[in-house]
């Protein structure tokens, strides 16, 4: 009879690699403890972080919990911020050719008498055939923009870790959080090998029986792990899977990447800009003593060299001294992520560019469909199957939700924007469901299975890119102008609220990692630990 795996090998460290070993050793503690499970990673000693992914997606406290890190550590080690959405700027123009901004919030009130409240907002929060009365559609159902504006934080000063006001996720240094990993991965024991991988063998069936190091010599495998990012030297380069790109969507390939100062050191935006420019879009992801910032861009459209200076002019002086770094983006998947006995994880498995922080975030529901999935030592193929078809839908989604954010922008002041909106393929289900939604708003019926991206998301971008303006809708019917007045008013008053009674965002990130100096302190005197 088949018998759970008991040696896995991960190769590659950094974000992804260490995420994977310290998640699967925490997951089976007492398997690991009791030596009838082994986890080992190796990873060269000469290869870096790539780093770009300093933005989370919002499940990232959920697995710092799961990992038992304290978020007053991780804030404080990582110089991570509090994100409370992603912001988006001159993706599309008004109808006198002025940029419009929009929010995608973590944060939103509910539907309204199970009417969702963007029929309202279409019906009442609207001139005919134009712009919003008032306010934009995200800032009418979120407090998310204005506590964002006012540079709040999520939750009050000695709160305690993981306790909120308002869901957020995190801005953090990715090589940080790679070394706080790698130390709970260690913690938990996991092992690890800093080697070169100069040879990977497989046996008569194809499956992948052993490495040869440089240094360590032969090194048998059960199960691997390929964490190997854009290199993917297990699943491509050895097992040789298909590589299945994305460029008939997507035109962006490349990123031109820096670390800028703050130009206020104690005006931190609890959020993720991403400002479309000539030929891709630049992103700011505010830290605690630095900003991440980069142009993510085309390479058909506009050379590194032009990318380069466009981005110094719009990032202005701050990035006058400084020189990006320049990263080609792999974009696509592999067409299957688990083969044989190997599993791709991260960049190897697949990478849709970081628009929506989805790289880290693929490492962690990718880990917790791999224990829905535990391999047997038979490797039964209808396990590794429906594993594949989970992650297959999961790049779909991602697809889906970004291409809607290129696809219908109204630019066309640049080849880029016009090649954008005329040139790329629409995914099927995203081309059904933008017929579809001229007639009705995204639902959850629409979307199938969805893992990250809600009907909320969907709504919010839809207005965000004016997709609504002049149409007009039967699912109304229910509610008048006076309930919506009444919708209106309790998120004004929960924003008031908030605005009063939250920290500024700097002065709450200072405090927390002043607490987590003092623990660390005493912690030390003691001679105690965790």
């Amino acid at each position: 009879m088949a018998k759970p795996v008991k040696n896995i090998t991960i190769v590659g460290g950094g974000t992804s690699g260490w995420l994977t070993a310290a998640y699967l050793a925490g997951l089976y503690r007492r398997r690991v403890q009791s030596g009838d499970l082994a986890l080992t990673v190796i990873e060269s000693p000469d290869v870096g972080i790539i780093g770009v992914g300093e933005s989370t997606a919002r499940p990232m406290a959920d697995m710092l919990r799961i990992l038992q890190i304290r978020e007053s550590d991780f804030i404080r080690r990582c110089n991570a911020t509090f994100k409370l959405s992603g912001w988006f700027a001159d993706w599309d123009v008004d109808e006198a050719g002025k940029p419009v901004s929009w929010v995608n919030p973590f944060f939103s009130q509910s539907d309204l008498h199970g009417v969702n409240p963007g029929y309202l907002f279409a019906s009442y929060g609207m001139h005919p055939g134009g712009g919003p009365i008032e306010e934009g559609y995200t800032e009418a159902i979120s407090v998310c923009p204005s506590i964002i504006r006012a540079h709040k934080g999520p939750r009050r000063i000695g709160a305690g870790d993981y306790k909120a006001e308002i869901p957020y996720s995190y801005h953090m240094d990715a090589i940080k959080l790679a070394e706080i990993l790698q130390e709970r991965g260690k913690e938990l024991g996991v092992k690890q090998i800093l080697d070169h991988v100069e040879e990977v063998r497989l046996d008569e069936k194809g499956f992948v029986s052993e490495l040869q190091l440089r240094k360590t010599g032969a090194f048998p495998i059960e199960f691997i792990i390929d964490a190997t990012g854009f290199a993917s030297i297990i699943i491509a380069k050895a097992l040789g899977e298909p590589f299945e790109p994305y460029d008939k969507y997507l035109l962006n390939d490349r990123a031109a990447v820096m670390q800028l100062p703050h130009a206020d050191p104690k005006k931190i935006e609890p959020t993720s800009r991403a400002t479309a420019l000539g030929a891709g879009w630049s992103f700011r992801v505010p830290l605690y003593n630095r900003v991440g910032s980069g142009y993510i861009y085309s390479s058909k459209f506009i050379s590194d060299d032009e990318a380069v200076a466009e981005f110094k002019r719009h990032a202005g002086p701050a990035a006058a001294e400084g020189e990006p770094r320049i990263i080609r983006m792999r974009i696509g998947k592999a067409r299957r992520s688990w083969v044989k006995n190997c599993l791709a994880l991260g960049l190897s498995s697949g990478f849709v560019e970081p628009l929506e922080a989805t790289a880290i975030y693929s490492v962690q529901v990718a880990l917790q469909w791999l224990h829905n999935y535990f391999p047997h030592d038979d490797f039964d193929p209808a396990v590794s199957a429906r594993y594949n078809k989970l992650i297959d839908g999961f790049y779909d989604e991602i697809i889906d939700f970004i291409c809607l954010l290129f696809c219908i922008s109204n630019r066309e002041d640049t080849p880029y924007w016009k090649a954008v909106r005329h040139e790329m393929e629409i995914p099927p289900r995203l081309k059904e469901n933008l017929e579809l939604w001229k007639h009705t708003m995204p639902d959850g019926l629409d979307l199938g299975a969805h893992t990250f991206f809600s009907p909320t998301s969907y709504r919010a971008a839809l207005f965000g890119k004016q997709f609504y303006k002049g149409r007009q809708y039967a699912q109304i019917s229910p509610l008048g102008e006076a309930e919506w007045k009444q919708y209106l008013q309790l998120r004004r008053d929960r924003t008031n609220q908030f605005l009063n009674t939250l920290p500024d965002h700097y002065e709450l990130l200072t405090a927390i990692r002043n607490e987590s100096q003092n623990l660390s302190f005493n912690i030390s005197l003691s001679g105690g630990g965790l």
